[in-house]
């Protein structure tokens, strides 16, 4: 292929050659180069391609596109084996060294296709030293615009010192550099020149591990505006950040001369100010996450610089200091540096929550802190703390996050203090679930030696692990710690009126459908017409067997009927614990009705009737006919109203006292009974239960 052959001139003096058309020929090229640099297409390749990048006939899009990497592999791999002749190459190596003098010329976009092109043929010179293009090279990177260095780092990825020296390797990082401190550069073009900057082979020291490292190319000098700052955009600042760690192992020797702007200490004013950001209070979660990721990537940058390592710990101690809320961030931190820094942070952060009285109101933030950090050192002063917190876990979320570091210590093996600890949360916990915890821990730290109990705490080999924001653990266990609703297993219902004592007491009977364990039962009052109840608490029930009434206390405000909303919570035979809602109880007002204390024997008539006279003025008194049912007044106060009497005179007449809680009285005079009902007389010091009492009475004869 000579340089001024006739067939050369000829296609010069034709039109620019079609897109469609070079299209066609590149994949030509790319199928079979051997083939096509044999043929009369190859000879004129070179003279095509710089003859239409010369044009200023075709527009930009219009011009011939060099393959890309992915539509090209095809090709390269047949380059990479291609044996050329020496006529061959000598024609090729021709072509390509036109195209490199003629290169001034080209557009930026033409001179990046250019260096694939460079590529592609240099590839194919097996054998032919890339250095015979040097000067044409070396000339393109020195007048190729800004956007063009990317093709350029390709290049140097692909032959690194069989094309490029020292001196090509300083320029082109001095041109990298300079570009992404362009002012006018957008973001992502900035974050890909960062990103060029730190995979920069120059920049990154090689050797093996033991042995001096080689000095990296990237001089404090060189990047002195490239060094992070607070206004930058948080993805540009952690790029900066990164080259800012590589000048800090690079320049160690002269930090310890004492330079006063020197990079590790600008590093440490940064991480300084990036802490101060997070802490501030209601601030953006923004501002506490880039801290952590700075915190994250200078610990894995400078794992083996202590100097570095120690304040950083310390700074990160402080920040937990001010603002506890930022636990779940230090967890995923600690989760994932080396144990250069986790290790003594652990320790910073274990003596930050100890030594707090726990009265800031972070107590949840402080035992998920704990429950992380706590191992086998400092036991007592770990010990002391949960047994200080254990008084303000008054909700299920803070008793499980306290057992948690209960969890943590038994795995690190604390013996005797904690087994005090877990007794004391078995009794004192409010809640049921756990006190059932609490007691687990205790049984398993009581009859299993250390290597059994971490199997049992462990993860299960037989499901995989879940986490959640109070446990991290294997999906059983995790169920087991965690209340799920489920149909109801029992049948609640009130029995007989249980008429004595200072309160009235409901008895409950309970129908089981299939075992359940630790049962507690939760009431609650509409429209609070009674003080809050307690739960009644069952320890085992099964089918068939039969069970006790469960007796509950009731504590009324006013003398008045209500209902009674009833929750379960109890654990099912596989371990689970679960909670369902049961149908609501219904409290008639004759279920308040309680004795007065006995009076004297003899002394009935009088007893009653200073009850009587007692009643008036502040009172009220009132007459209402009572119907009677078949069996007759005798069998009616047999039955509903018995030990209320004070006095009776069967079959005809009943004195009857009967106390309402909290303090009220109703008396009833039931005289002169006639076949079909009694003529009642009442007296009351409370006015409001008259309605409530003709109901309950005019009822008596339908109950029977």
């Amino acid at each position: 292929m000579a340089v001024g052959s006739g067939r050369g001139l000829a296609c010069l003096t034709m039109g620019p050659t079609s897109r469609e058309t070079w299209a066609q020929r590149l994949g030509t090229f790319r199928a079979s180069p051997s083939a096509f640099m044999a043929g009369p297409e190859g000879e004129d390749l070179g003279r095509h391609l710089l003859s239409d990048l010369r044009s200023e006939k075709l527009s930009e899009p219009t011009k011939p596109q060099a393959p890309s990497w992915p539509a090209a592999e095809e090709g390269e791999c047949r380059l990479a084996t291609l044996e050329l002749s020496p006529e061959e190459a000598r024609e090729l190596r021709a072509a390509v060294a036109q195209l490199l003098d003629a290169s001034y010329l080209l557009t930026p976009v033409a001179q990046a296709q250019l260096l694939w092109l460079l590529g592609w043929a240099l590839r194919g010179l097996r054998g032919q030293p890339p250095v015979l293009f040097k000067p044409q090279l070396v000339r393109l990177l020195g007048t190729a615009q800004l956007t063009l260095l990317h093709a350029v780092l390709a290049l140097k990825a692909a032959f690194g010192e069989a094309l490029f020296t020292a001196q090509d390797e300083a320029l082109l990082l001095r041109r990298l550099t300079l570009a992404a401190q362009h002012p006018a550069l957008p973001l992502p073009a900035h974050l890909f020149y960062l990103h060029c900057l730190l995979n920069f082979p120059e920049n990154w020291p090689l050797g093996p591990a033991g042995e001096e490292a080689a000095p990296l190319l990237l001089g404090s000098q060189l990047c002195r505006g490239l060094l992070p700052s607070l206004l930058h955009d948080p993805m540009a600042l952690l790029a900066r950040l990164h080259l800012l760690c590589l000048l800090c192992v690079e320049d160690e020797e002269k930090e310890e001369k004492g330079q006063d702007q020197s990079p590790r200490r600008y590093l440490e004013e940064l991480l300084a100010g990036l802490r101060q950001r997070a802490a501030l209070d209601g601030g953006p979660r923004a501002l506490a996450t880039l801290c952590f990721q700075a915190s994250y990537l200078v610990a894995r940058c400078l794992a083996g610089q202590p100097v570095v390592l120690t304040p950083l710990t310390h700074g990160l101690a402080q920040l937990y200091r001010a603002q506890p809320a930022l636990a779940p961030h230090f967890v995923d931190l600690l989760d994932r540096v080396g144990p250069e820094l986790g290790e003594p942070l652990k320790v910073v952060l274990r003596q930050e929550v100890v030594s707090r009285p726990g009265r800031d109101g972070a107590l949840r933030w402080h035992l998920q802190m704990l429950a992380r950090v706590a191992d086998g050192d400092a036991q007592s002063a770990t010990l002391g703390f949960l047994q200080a917190a254990a008084a303000r876990c008054t909700d299920w979320g803070l008793q499980q996050a306290l057992l948690q570091v209960c969890r943590a210590l038994l795995r690190a093996g604390v013996g005797g203090g904690l087994a005090d600890l877990l007794q004391t949360l078995a009794r004192q916990l409010e809640d049921p679930d756990g006190r059932d915890h609490a007691r687990l821990y205790y049984i398993l730290l009581a009859h299993l030696e250390e290597p059994k109990l971490g199997v049992a705490l462990g993860p299960s080999l037989a499901a995989p692990a879940l986490a959640s924001s109070l446990v991290a653990e294997n999906q059983g266990f995790a169920a087991a710690l965690m209340v799920q609703e489920a149909p109801a297993p029992i049948r609640l219902s009130v029995g007989p009126h249980r008429a004595k004592g200072p309160v009235p007491v409901l008895q409950l009977q309970v129908e089981v459908l299939e075992q359940v364990y630790s049962l507690e039962l939760r009431f609650r009052v509409e429209r609070q017409l009674y003080a809050p109840l307690g739960a009644v608490h069952v320890p085992y029930l099964c089918p068939g067997r039969p069970t006790r009434p469960l007796l509950l206390p009731l504590q009324p405000r006013h003398p008045a009927p209500s209902r009674l909303a009833v929750r379960a919570l109890y654990t099912t035979p596989s371990g689970l614990t679960c909670h369902a809602h049961l149908p609501p109880l219904l409290v008639n007002f004759s279920d308040l009705f309680l004795p007065f204390p006995q009076p004297p024997e003899g002394a009935e008539l009088g007893f009653f009737e200073e009850l009587w006279d007692s009643c008036l003025p502040k009172g009220t008194e009132s007459r209402l006919w009572c119907p009677l049912g078949p069996h007759g007044l005798e069998a009616l106060v047999s039955r509903h109203l018995e030990p209320f009497v004070v006095v009776a005179q069967p079959p005809t007449s009943y004195l009857i006292a009967i106390r309402l809680p909290p303090d009220s009285r109703l008396l009833l005079r039931l005289e002169a009974a006639q076949a079909d009902g009694v003529p009642v007389a009442l007296r009351t010091d409370d006015w409001a239960v008259l309605p409530l009492v003709g109901d309950y009475l005019r009822g008596l004869s339908a109950a029977g």
